[in-house]
């Protein structure tokens, strides 16, 4: 709590501290208590003094207190008829600011320790001051005393865990920020690293096969291009792991969007990859922004996938665009390497999970997994969150 006091609160304690150590010393000194004025002196400094020790040495401080408001009851006990020992007004405001610290800085346990000895040394001073002041009116401003200082440290305690909730809730919001960042770079690496090393090592393994005389000092040259590419892409995979610590998302606009699909299937074209695209492509108008990149990133996704699992089987992308949602669904034939797609539609991998994550993110889904048995199935529906549109607005032709 001592962290979170702010600095102005600190400078107003300073401030009622010095206030009320000078009035309860003079008031000390003046008819009908007499104090001597170096006594008077003492008690009030050091009575006072006990209100900033608090924020560093509450135990300290209030033994501190307790010393101080007994010996300056004992010191008036022949003239404190009037709210003896402990309704003086000025020892009174001093001792319930102290009490109303504590339990801000160190918790209700303590304020209610040193307000249960208070009252014991209330009843013995009751009982001492016998000849000069009547015991039940002595306890009675003993009972007033507990009354108004319980009143107080409750709605001290009060105070108090609100400051802690609201100082947890920050701490988790930081600790949530942090989350969804790392999740974010998690999912962006993976989105463009993954996407574009697998495409090195499709390249590098398909270009004996592609170009004419390739001598065999290149294609083993090839060869080693495309093991350095799995490998840097297993290395980033272990990479992803220790970046995922959690699910999250940040809500923040990556690029490319959808204005970059045509770009996407030229780019697998260029690595033998079959890509069969039918519908039309969604205007940047027609979608959101975030939505955009969304469905970029699902298709990229989607298309790595079954350059991985299945890269001498075509893949058919289908787009529709209707009025309120953007549908997309990626399907490719399945040769053989089932086990690790199906490993990560069962939610193993980590290009699903962010597939999910981004379709989340903008209010969609997406659903994956093999159907019939011979094909692979990536479906997404993503709304559009645009106005209504006119289907004469709404496409351009497939590449």
């Amino acid at each position: 709590m001592l962290k979170t006091w702010p600095g102005r609160g600190r400078l107003a304690l300073y401030v009622a501290a010095t206030v009320l150590g000078i009035v309860e010393a003079a008031v000390l000194t003046t008819d009908p208590y007499e104090v001597a004025g170096g006594v008077a002196l003492l008690l009030g400094i050091t009575h006072a003094a006990s209100i900033p020790l608090a924020l560093r040495r509450p135990v300290e401080a209030a033994g501190l207190s307790l010393v101080a408001v007994t010996v300056a009851a004992l010191a008036i006990v022949r003239q404190g008829e009037s709210g003896w020992p402990w309704m003086i007004p000025p020892p009174t405001l001093t001792q319930l600011l102290v009490l109303v610290v504590l339990t801000l800085v160190a918790g209700w346990r303590l304020a209610a320790i040193t307000l249960g000895l208070q009252v014991a040394a209330g009843v013995v001073l009751a009982v001492v001051g016998m000849a000069w002041n009547d015991i039940g009116d002595s306890l009675v401003e003993v009972a007033n005393f507990a009354s108004l200082a319980l009143l107080l440290g409750a709605l001290a305690a009060v105070a108090r865990r609100l400051a802690e909730s609201r100082s947890a809730l920050r701490e988790e919001h930081e600790r949530r920020s942090v989350v969804e960042e790392k999740a974010r770079i998690a999912r962006e690496l993976h989105d463009v690293i993954a996407h574009n090393m697998s495409l090195i090592t499709v390249q590098a393994r398909s270009a004996p096969h592609r170009v004419d005389d390739v001598s065999p000092a290149a294609e083993a040259e090839f060869a080693e291009i495309a093991d350095l590419a799995a490998s840097a892409l297993r290395q980033m995979r272990g990479v992803l792991d220790v970046l995922r610590t959690e699910e999250g998302q940040s809500g923040r606009v990556p690029v490319p969007g959808i204005d970059g699909l045509a770009d996407l299937f030229e780019s697998a074209r260029g690595t033998g990859q079959r890509v069969e695209v039918r519908g039309e492509l969604p205007e940047l108008t027609d979608v959101a922004p975030e939505v955009g990149t969304a469905a970029y990133r699902i298709v990229q996704e989607a298309l790595s996938n079954a350059r991985r699992h299945a890269p001498s089987e075509p893949v058919g992308v289908d787009l529709t665009m209707g009025e309120k949602d953007l549908e997309i669904r990626v399907a490719n034939a399945l040769d053989g390497a089932t086990a690790a797609s199906d490993k990560e539609a069962a939610g193993g991998g980590h290009g699903l999970i962010g597939m999910r994550e981004r379709a989340h993110a903008v209010g969609g889904s997406v659903t994956a997994g093999a159907r019939d048995g011979n094909e692979f199935v990536v479906e997404a529906v993503l709304p559009a969150q645009t106005a209504v549109r006119t289907p004469a607005k709404r496409g351009r032709k497939t590449p």
